[in-house]
């Protein structure tokens, strides 16, 4: 009887028999510890995505989380914002600037940008090429932003200033779809010079306004035109655009052109044209939205970047009364602009001299120029060639060394000293 009740004890000891259930509990996650550390490194990254969406699919489904949301949303509405501010809003709340939050959100297309190959640009005059992938890479850059409109609203080139033509998207593409090859030539009375690699064709109202711009004013590369619900809504106020913030100080003198209805009446040419005026380069449509212009591409979406900050910065203050908002004066605003037209916001060191202004000077940069240089290594780094040729590529400069009047060999021995006898024995 004591044998047999030895033998049963043994197992509940857990000594030369089968393990207790702490045991097996600590020896499973010996295991486990020891599988997760054999695991590939990207089926471990996918694990623990999956364990974080597990997690964010658990807060976002809690009625906790809905209650007090719902919360937040009331707030914000009944202190005077509409829908779209309070979402702004609740993602500067949550850390998620609600500009940057469709900074590139085409970023997964594989359509590149420069389609043109080989023989292919034989066909164009001398730098159209790098023209039209240019022009291609701000409809990206304006999808990625999330500032487009469907299929509407244009961005032009003019090819130069000796001939009347100039390239826009054809008539039915998406912006992220948009080529180089892709972009139609048309001359300044509506005939298309080149079709593009698309059956499609060109949006009437499209042309009329680009074409009165081009006509009217030599002197403009670009010219962008976008219905931004900012710039729409700063576009139907009577003030217009106020000197509220530096990006509204960039831009220089604004122009305002009233609303006729769709722009396909051949006499609102001249009036716009007049309305833009001989030096001005960004024009407010009211109730419409705006027309960005530039002597150069670069400084084209320069002026569109800035329009689009200054107005949604404008419209985050219009809650809190226009009477209580402190304006610029003119003097900070001439002194702001002119420093900005050096190129780099002028506070470039490499073409000022350095800090201290001392050192030698760089060729400088022209107004926007630095910046796009920026935004294409982001769409090259994406995968999208945009055959853009870098004035100042990305290079790592190796720091200078201290040579030493000693040089070993490189020899096998010179590393002994990080092991041990045995580990090379071994």
């Amino acid at each position: 009887m004591s044998e047999g009740a030895d033998q049963k004890q043994q197992p509940a000891n857990g000594i030369n028999g089968t393990a207790t259930q702490e045991e097996e509990v600590r020896l499973m996650t010996e295991e486990e510890l020891e599988r997760e550390k054999m695991r590939p490194p990207d089926i471990d990254q996918d694990m623990k995505e999956m364990e974080r969406r597990k997690r964010v699919e658990a807060i976002m489904n809690s009625t906790i989380f809905r209650e007090e949301l719902e919360k937040i949303v009331e707030t914000q509405l009944t202190e005077g914002y509409s829908g779209y501010q309070a979402i702004q809003n609740i993602s500067e709340m949550m850390g998620i600037p609600c500009s940057r939050v469709n900074m590139f959100r085409s970023s997964q297309s594989v359509i590149p940008i420069n389609d043109i190959r080989g023989m292919e640009s034989l066909n164009f005059a001398k730098g159209e090429k790098l023209l039209r992938c240019k022009l291609a890479a701000i409809y990206r850059l304006v999808d990625m932003h999330g500032w487009t409109q469907n299929i509407y609203n244009h961005i032009t080139a003019r090819v130069s200033q000796d001939t009347e033509h100039f390239l826009l998207n054809p008539f039915g593409l998406l912006y992220h779809e948009i080529t180089a090859s892709s972009l139609v030539k048309v001359d300044m009375q509506g005939n298309v010079v080149e079709t593009g690699s698309t059956n499609f064709g060109v949006n009437v109202a499209g042309f009329m306004l680009h074409s009165a711009i081009h006509s009217a004013r030599p002197d403009l590369k670009c010219v962008v035109h976008i219905h931004h619900p900012a710039v729409v809504a700063v576009s139907a106020l009577k003030q217009g655009l106020m000197p509220l913030s530096q990006e509204s100080l960039l831009l220089g003198d604004i122009s305002y052109h009233e609303y006729q209805g769709i722009f396909v009446n051949p006499e609102e040419k001249e009036k716009l044209a007049r309305n833009l005026g001989p030096i001005n380069k960004v024009m407010l449509l009211r109730n419409h939205g705006v027309v960005c212009c530039g002597e150069s591409l670069e400084e084209a979406w320069y002026n569109t970047y800035h329009t689009i900050l200054a107005c949604e910065t404008q419209m985050r203050m219009a809650p809190l009364g226009l009477d209580n908002l402190i304006v610029v004066n003119d003097e900070a605003r001439h002194f702001a602009y002119e420093v900005s037209r050096r190129g780099g916001g002028g506070v470039d060191s490499k073409q000022e001299g350095g800090p201290a202004s001392q050192g030698p000077k760089e060729r400088k940069w022209k107004v926007g120029e630095l910046e796009f240089e920026a935004l294409m290594r982001s769409l090259d780094n994406a995968g999208l060639r945009t055959g853009y040729i870098y004035r100042r590529p990305l290079l790592k400069q190796e720091t200078a060394r201290l040579q030493s009047d000693v040089a070993l060999p490189p020899t096998a021995s010179n590393y002994t000293h990080l092991f041990d006898e045995d580990d090379i024995t071994r």
